[in-house]
């Protein structure tokens, strides 16, 4: 009896080895089926050949979406399937949904999410994120005091300009939660450059639970600011939840309502 060494290749062995040279592996994977499946209906060979290119295309279109989402940084996975329309009785549904097109991230726009905390700014903001993802485009998410962190220990290792120069490339850059830190002088200027670098070319969608006019104060300098809010403000889309409920403290998960601690509800709207 024949060794197995000595039983030359057939066809479709080399075949599946040239496959695997070319990283071609879900065409590999289905190749017996496909084949089955051609004998059976009878097909042509450019049918069948376009269902072999169909399966690697499909593969590797999932593959990249994957590796953009583990690039992205999402913190968790939100979408606007599991997204409660119904929450928020102020909120412009029909603008949510019109944005959901990413529209704003062909034409570079920025995005301007703003409501109390607990309004469902941040399940907005990963939910486009994660459309933006499979629709092909490269995005970022940062908690804004996470970048501002990053960014100023930039400042001692000379890293500033080459992070910047990496975000402004990315076609959607999520910035989550703007809101009251410790503020340090460069705070407002290490924003700046990052949203300069982005004005009029590339999509930055930023949420904050404060009025735009207290930003200064939270980021620690008011002469800054203005030029930082400036540059969002030109053509943006604004998601402004006024007199939003909290998520957390009035959603179906929420303690019973006498059960709930007073004082919860925060005076004035931030938001609005």
């Amino acid at each position: 009896m024949a060794r197995d060494r000595d039983i030359p290749p057939t066809t479709l062995d080399e075949l599946r080895r040239d496959l695997g040279r070319l990283k071609m592996h879900a065409i590999a994977a289905g190749l017996d089926e496909a084949l089955d499946q051609a004998a059976t209906l009878e097909q042509g060979y450019v049918t069948f050949f376009a269902g072999l290119v169909a399966k690697q295309v499909l593969a590797q279109t999932e593959s990249a979406a994957q590796s953009r989402l583990k690039l992205a940084g999402f913190p968790t996975t939100k979408t606007f399937d599991t997204f409660d329309w119904t929450f928020q009785a102020n909120l412009n549904i029909q603008l949510v949904k019109d944005l959901m097109n990413l529209h704003f991230i062909r034409q570079g726009r920025p995005v301007l999410v703003l409501g109390r905390p607990g309004t469902g700014k941040t399940h907005m903001s990963i939910a486009y994120g994660i459309l933006a993802v499979h629709a092909g485009y490269t995005v970022r998410h940062f908690a804004v005091t996470k970048l501002l962190a990053e960014l100023y220990a930039g400042l001692a290792d000379n890293t500033v300009e080459r992070m910047v120069s990496r975000l402004s490339r990315v076609d959607l850059l999520i910035l989550d939660d703007l809101r009251q830190v410790t503020p340090k002088p460069e705070y407002a200027g290490l924003l700046f450059e990052v949203i300069d670098a982005r004005h009029g070319r590339k999509s930055t969608m930023l949420s904050s639970n404060l009025s735009v006019n207290a930003w200064g104060k939270a980021l620690g300098n008011s002469t800054v600011t203005p030029s930082l809010v400036d540059r969002l403000m030109e053509r943006a889309h604004v998601i402004n939840i006024k007199r939003g409920r909290s998520y957390r403290t009035d959603g179906p998960e929420a303690p019973p309502e006498h059960e709930r601690p007073a004082g919860l509800q925060p005076e004035g709207e931030e938001g609005a």
